[in-house]
């Protein structure tokens, strides 16, 4: 073999470790990219659902405030009857 080829042989080999770690650099990226895909549909998910959760909490509040309220008014105006009934009883005596 004179140097001509061993030179050949040594562009060919670097070519080939070249293309090689391409390749892998390659196969890298495309995993490293679809477990990012994945991570940031499972966190849109999650995002989602808290959402979701959140406003049936709030809606939970208000419905329990209301009737809060409601209760409120029931016992202030059978507070109210009463005082009448009792201040009509004592204008009788």
């Amino acid at each position: 073999m004179t140097s001509a080829d061993n030179f050949d042989n040594n562009v060919i080999n670097a070519g080939e470790t070249i293309g090689a770690t391409a390749g892998k650099v390659v196969a890298t990226a495309k995993r490293t990219a679809t477990a990012i895909g994945e991570h940031k549909e499972r966190a849109a998910a999650a995002a989602a659902q808290v959402r979701s959760e959140t406003r049936r909490v709030v809606r939970q509040g208000k419905q329990e405030a209301r009737k809060v309220v409601k209760s409120a008014k029931k016992v202030a105006a059978s507070a109210k009857k009463s005082v009448k009934r009792v201040a009509k009883k004592l204008k009788r005596r």
